[in-house]
């Protein structure tokens, strides 16, 4: 008697798209992951968090323009009217990415607490995105576009396990271009350079252009560390202490480059080595 085989789960990407205006950016930095692969769904998840909701109760609102530094007001009703105005633009962009790559997408939008959706958002996703409170917007503005040569995707890797699976990401979000790369490591996992490049040589296609070992291993280090580094993408594999909501706090307001969290994913599309 003939069994079928087990159905191949879809890997799940969530994109969390803020109300900074950001949207084409982050999504700019994701598709290197899409390729042509149809067991992916993309999800977009708009996030009104709590602070922002609050601040459209007040009568006027004040925004500070990233790139002038000009302040401009709105009342209530112009506020909501631009939050609603973006959360239609990121439904689009991201509509126009998936159909562009052929996967399988759906948005949301969700209120609440950033730091708890974040939180429960990545526990149910192979990969989430996000990008920090006070973002700075890379060159990329379309989702057709590939990011620029200048761009640095930072891995940190604490234990092996959950390193491996940030490699894989990385190799696929830096095209195999590892020139583009650059692993920090904790202490712990500095001390063991043997196993540090043989999980090199079985990840990555090439040997990261950079290694370097954190002082420290806590979230304030790993902070400091991505932002001397002037990283265009923290990569990161999930753990107990990565979901940490101090942890996850740390990252939103501190860092300046998008956030990539890896729960699970494995190479179905081979980066082809040198």
């Amino acid at each position: 008697m003939k069994t079928n085989p087990p159905e191949q789960k879809s890997r799940r990407i969530a994109v969390i798209l803020g109300t900074g205006g950001a949207s084409g950016t982050l999504l700019g930095l994701v598709q290197p992951l899409l390729g042509n692969d149809r067991d992916i769904e993309m999800q977009g998840v708009f996030l009104e968090e709590a602070e922002v909701l609050h601040a459209a109760e007040l009568p006027f609102v004040k925004e500070l323009c990233r790139v002038t530094f000009s302040v401009r007001e709105f009342n209530t009703d112009q506020f909501e009217h631009a939050l609603n105005l973006r959360m239609r633009t990121a439904r689009r962009a991201l509509s126009v990415l998936a159909r562009r790559h052929g996967v399988v997408h759906s948005f949301r939008n969700v209120r609440g607490s950033a730091v708890s959706l974040l939180r429960d958002i990545a526990i149910e996703s192979d990969i989430t995105l996000f990008e920090p409170a006070r973002a700075i917007s890379a060159a990329v503005a379309d989702p057709g576009r590939s990011p620029g040569p200048r761009q640095r995707i930072v891995i940190a890797i604490d234990n092996l396990k959950a390193g491996a699976r940030a490699l894989r990401v990385a190799a696929r979000l830096a095209e195999g271009r590892m020139d583009r790369v650059l692993v920090l490591l904790t202490p712990q996992a500095a001390q063991d350079k043997e196993a540090v490049q043989r999980l090199f040589s079985k990840t990555l296609p090439r040997q990261p252009a950079y290694v370097r070992t954190m002082p420290g291993s806590g979230v304030h280090d790993l902070a400091q560390a991505t932002l001397a580094e002037a990283a265009s993408m923290l990569v990161i594999g999930i753990s107990d202490q990565t979901l940490n909501p101090m942890a996850l706090q740390v990252l939103r307001e501190r860092l300046r480059c998008p956030v990539c969290l890896v729960r699970r994913w494995s190479n179905k599309r081979k980066i082809a080595r040198e």
